[in-house]
């Protein structure tokens, strides 16, 4: 027993104690972290209070390895004597792109593969009173305007052309489809083309310009899971096509028809509009995606498109007579041919150099044509009107052609720098009676850019850019710096803060008139707070934006009338908040915008509130589907408050508010196979208790009957109401759990 005794002793005498507490940098105790002697089986994991403690024979100098999932590693060289060790260690954060930090100032994005989503894809053409346009669903995000009687998505106080569409990397002209004044238009593209969408109140990305106000980035889908076919018919229009998956399942292709034609459904549903020709077309598009490497992917995607509409209205200065026979009608009417082609591709040059390369053309022409006629439809007589006909021939050409390299440095941070060249030209010819004009405008503009993300930890990101650009046409140079951070406070939560410049070229129709005109600005400030957790999602964001550079037209008796004189702010706060949790079965959203933005531009004579804005906007969106019957009901109510024009009948400018703004619009979905067909069929109504909504009013333009009064006409939709009914199958992909998944 006392020789046993001894050797234990003596045992014990040569082992080395190593003991110690982990945490990591906030000075939270780390649980099951893995403590190792290198080279040795000697080691421990630390306890739920970060503790550690175990012993060694081994003698010398040693290293102590510690490491934990998402950490980084770190180590300890010690002289193992006999005595006890303490070993306590501080771990630093992984850097991991999965994991960090995403900067969301300005930012919406819409698809699986970052965080801080928002609206997914299949959102885009489920959200009720969207019908199935990318635009109309962003419309029900904060920052946007209820501009329906318009072009454009107008976005913090910009107007439409201050939005700008990316497909793949490039910008897109003419994004929108034919529009005639006081009515709006929806965007050309189906949203089935696209897996990604970012849609940028501010603050974009400096791979990114010519656009004061708004991004609208987009991504189109590679490979398709399997080859499929399509067939709708619907209220509108039909339309059908097919995708072809080759059996290596590395190359794919595609074409789809459709045609649209609204006479039928105007001849059961009669409109506040006389439509001499009922909005009509014919679009082909077609898709060839080939994968060249197992990292490289090549895509196409373009399309032909031509459409006409055409309408007969009141003629507002003509109200100024009180008998209705010496009232006349203005007709307007359009025909439009439109063509768009995209190729893109990128790949790794090596290992650490990606490559991205794309390019885009389209062509653009408008015939337009104006009449002022009598009852009987004849072309008017009237001395007051001498301008009683005419024609306008718009033509464009554009193309973008843009290279962006990219490669990570420094562990998880990403350089990316490239160049772009933009072509646009601009021809219009323009005549009346006895007279006629033409005009054309070209300009290329040449643009380098470079921005930097720099992962500093997984809870602090920043994003540092720059873009300059020269336009042949403007003849200068602009620099716009980007920059942006984010910063986690904790599990569920971060901040966001972004500052950039922006540039954007006058409209050609200005540089028609003169050619001394220089670039307009916009500088952005925003702060935005994100809070993601259990499927609930609330982001707060607070914005201020300044204008310089702003068009004026303050002569218009002068050919070169135009300058940059102009001016103007908007700033605001908005609130979006998602929830698929707190009711069973309810998928909705809540948002909500508050602005307040002045402009002294165009015609303006002083700063105002300008027509396109409305201070306070809101909408909900809800959505339930019921698995058992595969039915679902999505429904959407928008709120706008009065919006400000100016009362010729008044002296003060921009004083006149139209009535608040509100909307409801329902869909109800049902899901069927149909002979091997997954098959969706649709009922939307919009507006269906007839809210009256007026967008602002068209006053005459001069006072005929010397009232001292100017005549006017309300600008309202085309109808109150609209009805949408529709059957879709598709055979080869039954999308049946990606509804279900999503909640129709």
């Amino acid at each position: 027993m006392l020789l046993s005794l001894l050797l234990i002793a003596l045992n014990t005498y040569g082992q080395t104690t190593i003991k110690g507490t982990i945490t990591d940098k906030k000075g939270e105790t780390l649980p099951g972290v893995n403590i190792i002697l290198d080279g040795t089986y000697d080691g421990a994991s630390s306890d739920d209070k970060g503790q550690f403690s175990f012993t060694t024979t081994e003698k010398g100098k040693l290293k102590l390895i510690v490491s934990y999932t998402g950490f980084r590693n770190d180590s300890l060289l010690f002289e193992a004597n006999g005595k006890t060790i303490i070993a306590n260690f501080t771990l630093k954060n992984k850097l991991s792109k999965l994991k960090a930090v995403t900067i969301t100032a300005g930012a919406f994005r819409a698809s699986d593969e970052v965080q801080g989503t928002v609206l997914k894809p299949l959102d885009m053409v489920t959200t009720a009173g969207s019908n199935g346009d990318n635009f109309g669903a962003l419309k029900t995000l904060p920052g946007t305007q209820q501009t329906n009687d318009r072009e454009g998505l107008f976005v913090r106080g910009g107007t439409g052309s201050e939005t700008q569409t990316f497909i793949d990397g490039t910008m897109v002209r003419n994004a929108f489809s034919v529009a005639i004044p006081d009515l709006g238009a929806r965007g050309r593209f189906s949203p089935f083309i696209f897996k990604g969408t970012v849609f940028s109140t501010g603050g974009y990305s400096a791979l990114y310009g010519q656009a004061l106000s708004s991004a609208v980035i987009l991504t189109t889908i590679d490979l398709p899971e399997k080859s499929s076919a399509n067939f709708n018919i619907s209220s509108v229009g039909v339309g059908g096509g097919f995708q072809k998956l080759t059996k290596d399942k590395k190359k794919s292709y595609g074409i789809n028809y459709n045609y649209l034609d609204l006479s039928p459904y105007f001849q059961v549903l009669k409109q506040n509009i006389d439509f001499i020709q009922a909005p009509s077309g014919h679009q082909v598009d077609a898709n060839y995606r080939m994968k060249t490497s197992e990292t490289g992917m090549f895509k196409f995607y373009g399309y032909i498109n031509n459409s006409n509409i055409g309408v007969r209205r009141n003629n507002v200065s003509s109200l100024e007579y009180a008998n209705e026979e010496d009232q006349y009608k203005d007709e307007y009417g359009v025909k439009n041919i439109n063509a768009y082609a995209n190729f893109s591709y990128q790949d790794f040059l090596s290992k650490k150099w990606l490559l991205k390369v794309g390019f885009c053309a389209s062509k653009n022409n408008d015939d337009i044509n104006t009449k002022i006629l009598q009852q009987d439809n004849q072309l008017i007589q009237d001395s007051n009107y001498a301008f009683n006909s005419t024609s306008i021939n718009s033509n464009n050409l554009f193309s973008s052609t843009k290279l962006v390299l990219e490669r990570d440095i420094f562990k998880e941070n990403t350089l990316r720098f490239g160049g772009e060249f933009i072509y646009r030209e601009d021809d219009q010819a323009f005549s009346v009676p006895n007279f006629s004009q033409e005009k054309r405008t070209k300009d290329q503009l040449k643009t380098v850019f470079a921005e930097t993300d720099i992962l500093i930890s997984n809870d602090i990101a920043l994003k540092l850019g720059a873009r300059l650009e020269h336009s042949q046409l403007i003849n200068k140079i602009n620099i716009a710096p980007r920059a942006s951070a984010a910063i986690k406070l904790h599990e569920d939560g971060q901040i966001s803060a972004a500052y950039g410049t922006f540039y954007q070229n006058p409209d050609l129709a200005f540089l028609f008139q003169a050619n001394n005109l220089g670039y307009q600005r916009a500088d952005h400030y925003i702060l935005n707070y994100l809070y993601q957790k259990n499927n609930r999602l609330l982001r707060l964001e607070v914005y201020n934006k300044e204008y310089q550079g702003l068009i004026k037209t303050d002569n218009p008796t002068n050919p070169t009338y135009s300058n940059n004189n102009g001016s103007g702010y908007a700033r605001g706060v908005e609130l979006f908040y998602r929830d698929k949790t707190t009711f069973k079965g309810i998928d909705y959203w809540v948002s909500y915008s508050y602005i307040d933005s002045k402009r002294d531009f165009l015609t303006y004579p002083t700063l105002a509130q300008p027509s396109f804005v409305a201070n306070h906007v809101g909408s909900v969106v809800f959505k339930k589907f019921w698995t058992k019957y595969m039915f679902g009901v999505n429904g959407t109510y928008t709120y706008s408050s009065g919006r400000p024009y100016n009362d010729l009948n008044n002296p003060d400018f921009m004083t006149g508010r139209t009535i608040d703004y509100h909307n409801v619009a329902i869909s109800f979905n049902y899901l069927k196979n149909i002979k091997k067909a997954f098959t969706v069929f649709v009922l939307s109504l919009n507006n269906p208790f007839g809210i009256k909504q007026v967008y602002g009013y068209n006053y005459a333009q001069s006072d005929f009957n010397k009232d001292g009064q100017l005549a006017r006409q309300e600008i309202v939709p085309s109808a109150r109401q609209f009805v949408f009914l529709g059957m879709f199958m598709s055979w080869g992909i039954d999308r049946s759990q990606e509804v279900i998944d999503n909640n129709l």
